[in-house]
């Protein structure tokens, strides 16, 4: 595993030739805090998504796009 790849939380881990596939189903992770480019507070909330790392704002998962092979379960 690299230093950019997502730690997975739960399931069975197999490795290919290049790739780690995780049969798990993906989780919300959240609600985190918003910040600006400046670092101040928006007061807004987002949940990220552990199979493949979108965000949305926290209330607003089922309209996320999940990116492609993630099954993208909401909770």
């Amino acid at each position: 595993m690299s230093a950019y790849d997502t730690p997975t939380e739960e399931g069975t881990a197999t490795e290919t030739d290049h790739a780690v596939v995780v049969d798990a189903p993906a989780r919300w992770k959240g609600p985190f805090t918003e910040r600006d480019k400046y670092g101040e507070l928006t007061g807004a909330r987002y949940v990220r998504c552990t199979g493949c790392g979108v965000e949305v704002l926290a209330g607003e998962r089922e309209h996320a796009s999940h990116r492609d092979g993630c099954d993208g379960v909401d909770e």
